[in-house]
């Protein structure tokens, strides 16, 4: 099982990410934030995609998803929903191309007060057209609080959306907390539609919050995760998502507990 990073998990600084990632075996990167967090795809600072597409085209990298963060708003923004559709996904879109990226990433949605499911879904059925003008996958990624939140739930609006390049981009840690096992409940409901995965773990601090920690640390079964993914060949690689701060360092720690779970899940096939 070989693993994608998102950038920004290593650091901000573009060319710090590559050069940290490389050193730690990546090749892989899903780009979401650039230089802070609030340049985000597609809208990054001048030099940044040069950047990106010269390391691209001399083959150092791999772009596996543009995340831009597009539709984790309320039903009741019209003209911020608008400008989504309009703007952030088409040049998300062009930019995905340039980079060579399959996919882009999107949430469902949020779920405001008097906010129609069926309205979301138009609306993303919508998205997903706009991605198959450019023969882009839309994955969508189940988030806390939208339509697409628990494994069942993004699984039953994707079948919804009926169409062949909508999935998931299935987050376990989201999953959990919203209240659902991740694995093997909200696993067996994503697995048929799965794009992408992200690798991060969390856990619950009483009475209503969650923290995010490095896998082994939290409530999700990675072990378990892992090794139905495997098993399953679902993915050519799991995107680390590692949310813990300092983030260099703790993702060297994420890959470093990774890998032994790998070299566990190994023995286990062969005792």
């Amino acid at each position: 099982m070989e693993f994608s990073i998102l950038s920004d998990e290593i650091s901000l600084n573009i060319q710090d990410a590559l050069k940290h990632g490389a050193e730690m075996g990546f090749r892989k990167y899903e780009i979401r934030c650039i230089d802070d967090y609030e340049h985000r795809v597609p809208y990054f600072k001048d030099g940044c995609e040069q950047y990106l597409q010269d390391q691209v085209d001399r083959n150092a990298i791999e772009i596996t998803a543009l995340t831009p963060g597009v539709f984790k708003i309320d039903l009741s923004d019209p003209g911020r929903i608008r400008k989504e559709l309009d703007e952030s996904l088409p040049q998300c879109c062009e930019m995905a191309v340039r980079l060579k990226s399959p996919i882009v990433i999107a949430f469902g949605f949020m779920r405001g007060i008097g906010a129609e499911r069926e309205k979301a879904i138009r609306l993303l059925k919508e998205a997903g057209t706009i991605a198959k003008q450019y023969n882009l996958k839309l994955a969508i990624e189940n988030e806390p609080g939208s339509f697409c939140d628990t494994g069942a739930n993004t699984a039953a609006v994707i079948e919804e959306i009926a169409m062949e390049n909508v999935g998931i981009n299935w987050d376990p840690g989201n999953a959990l907390t919203c209240g659902e096992v991740p694995y093997p409940i909200g696993y067996e409901c994503v697995r048929p539609y799965i794009l992408n995965m992200h690798i991060k773990d969390t856990i619950p601090i009483p009475p209503d919050k969650w923290e995010n920690r490095l896998v082994g640390d939290g409530g999700v079964n990675w072990i378990g995760q892992l090794q139905a993914a495997i098993d399953d060949n679902i993915l050519p690689h799991l995107t680390i998502e590692t949310h813990v701060f300092p983030v260099l360092d703790s993702t060297r720690e994420e890959l470093r507990r990774l890998h032994i779970y790998l070299e566990a899940i190994k023995r286990l096939k062969q005792s």
